[in-house]
């Protein structure tokens, strides 16, 4: 299977469905934008099962931001406190390889970040998903622009789901969040890895972790060609340990390594939270 480029993103998943039942009759100022609101609450309740509230209503109920560039060490995503990390990392990884240069995130794994992500992971409510991602792509994309990046330059690849998870789920959720990534920053958006299926990660050691997803990932054809000296940006929902996003990483560079007269892709990690059980490593 040749590397796969997507089509643009699909309508927007608040698009009214002709088959709904009609909105309720109301009257007033801005009746029809309340109507239109309540409506698509109710389908989504009748559909889909959701009563989560949708990441922008969260947003703007707690004044939940993401983090300042300076509030984590740009190498590893791990939180910093102030002067504790630079452009060679911090503490926890300074003296460390790590598979990547670059990690860019939202914040840490917790309150509305955490629910957010748990309900795009586990809900198959495209709409929160499609938010996350596209404020995850804002970040990425003024880190870019900080770095005097030509968006145009850059390739952004969901780090892959095993297709047993993704039937199980009902949604691929990496590949939501990617897709608005590269909306939101001109990037071109790439299926370059493949997975195969592994137990869950979850409740998993460090060390354990690395064995479980190692050589799970592999790249599609071509996808090595296109990506010899090129910035990647790997999309992911969550980073614990860094075990998945290493994984991925090395499996991107063996193939461009392989490939002749290639130069090496330039990684960056690209992920929505990181949880405080940081090895620092990128394992």
């Amino acid at each position: 299977m040749d590397l796969e480029l997507l089509d643009p993103p699909p309508v927007d998943a608040s698009t009214p469905d002709p088959a709904a039942p009609p909105p309720p009759a109301q009257t007033g100022r801005g009746s029809g934008m309340l109507a239109a609101r309540d409506w698509l609450r109710h389908a989504e309740n009748e559909w889909l099962g959701v009563c989560d509230v949708a990441w922008r209503d969260a947003v703007r109920m707690t004044g939940w931001r993401a983090d300042a560039p300076d509030a984590y060490c740009p190498r590893c995503g791990t939180s910093a406190g102030p002067f504790e990390a630079d452009a060679d990392g911090c503490p926890a990884c300074r003296k460390r390889r790590l598979a990547w240069s670059r990690s860019v995130r939202m914040g840490p794994y917790e309150g509305v970040l955490r629910d957010a992500i748990l309900a795009t992971k586990y809900t198959a409510w495209r709409r929160v998903g499609q938010e996350l991602g596209s404020d995850l792509g804002a970040v990425v994309a003024d880190a870019l622009r900080g770095a005097l990046i030509d968006p145009a330059s850059v390739l952004v690849c969901p780090v892959a789901t095993s297709r047993r998870r993704r039937l199980a789920r009902g949604v691929d959720h990496t590949l939501i969040l990617a897709r608005e990534v590269a909306q939101q920053t001109g990037g071109r958006l790439v299926q370059g890895l493949r997975r195969e299926h592994r137990p869950p990660q979850s409740g998993l050691s460090g060390s354990a972790r690395q064995r479980n997803v190692a050589k799970s990932f592999h790249l599609r054809p071509r996808m090595a060609r296109v990506a010899s000296g090129r910035i990647v940006v790997l999309v992911d929902d969550v980073r614990t340990t860094g075990a998945t996003l290493s994984a991925a990483a090395r499996a991107l560079q063996r193939g461009v390594r392989d490939l002749p007269a290639s130069e090496p892709a330039i990684i960056w990690t690209a992920v929505a939270a990181v949880t405080s059980r940081q090895s620092g490593s990128g394992s």
